[in-house]
């Protein structure tokens, strides 16, 4: 046994898998992308100091870990803090086995939005890193591409608990904004719509070589302020009315008006002078 190779950690402390149990706080790893995430503030990280002092350790809350990944906090990362802040001896944890990254990452933003809604900051970070474990790219230059690229999106925005449009304005941030408003968003000095528009912005500034090239940009911003305008007066009559569904041949007579009004509204369009 004296030639056997050291454990990087002591499964001893669990008792089976995903079973409550009590470890070393110092023992167990932070890594990324967990731990860059949701980045701990510091109004909540004192807040809980000032209960556990109190009260110690909720033993409802435990920390989840990665097992068999050198103990890697999944999520918790606030109450490790705290509990490494007050040199707790032992604090709650339970091991969860994950087939990979992907769905580890799933689980802990699953966690932060089942308590509360994301800001700005924390949905770029999280859109960023489950775009880089897509299995395929987001080709966006065919009809077909937009389709998948659009079920993408929908998938990101329910489990980040926002939009679609949401999503895909932090998307065009992450592939054409620049360093600087990527870190003003990651700071909660610049929203996302500001930082998509400075985006945009710069981007048609740079890439307007000709008229056509204008004209193209021109519909493209309008069809897209439309097409969210709609979508959210759509999400706010939603959660307005959860238990008040419209029935389909509703939906139907809305349709039709609003594409005929589109249609009148958009032959003004063909029009010079208006």
């Amino acid at each position: 046994m004296d030639n056997a190779p050291e454990k990087k950690y002591d499964e001893s402390v669990f008792v089976t898998s995903e079973s409550l149990t009590m470890v070393d706080p110092d023992a167990v790893k932070t890594a990324s992308p967990f731990k860059d995430l949701f980045p701990v503030r510091p109004n909540e990280l004192k807040k809980l100091e000032e209960s556990m002092k109190i009260d110690g350790y909720d033993k409802a809350h435990p920390i989840i870990l990665w097992g068999g990944h050198d103990l890697v906090v999944v999520d918790g990362h606030t109450r490790l803090a705290a509990a490494q802040k007050l040199m707790f001896p032992r604090i709650p944890a339970i091991r969860k086995n994950f087939k990979d990254e992907a769905e580890a990452l799933e689980y802990a933003i699953k966690s932060q939005v089942n308590r509360r809604n994301l800001s700005d900051a924390e949905l770029l970070n999280c859109v960023t890193e489950l775009d880089k474990r897509m299995s395929e790219g987001r080709p966006r230059k065919t009809v077909q591409s937009e389709a998948v690229s659009g079920r993408s999106s929908m998938r990101t925005a329910d489990l980040l608990g926002t939009s679609r449009h949401k999503v895909e304005k932090i998307r065009a941030i992450n592939d054409h904004g620049t360093d600087e408003v990527k870190d003003a968003v990651k700071a909660g000095k610049l929203s996302v719509n500001k930082a998509y528009n400075e985006t945009m912005e710069a981007r048609r500034d740079s890439q307007f070589k000709d008229e056509a090239d204008l004209m193209t940009a021109r519909q493209t911003a309008l069809q897209d302020s439309i097409c969210g305008m709609i979508l959210a007066r759509i999400e706010r009559e939603k959660k307005k009315y959860p238990d008040a569904p419209f029935s389909e041949e509703a939906c139907r007579t809305m349709q039709n008006a609003i594409i005929n009004t589109i249609k009148n509204s958009f032959k003004t369009l063909t029009q010079k002078g208006n």
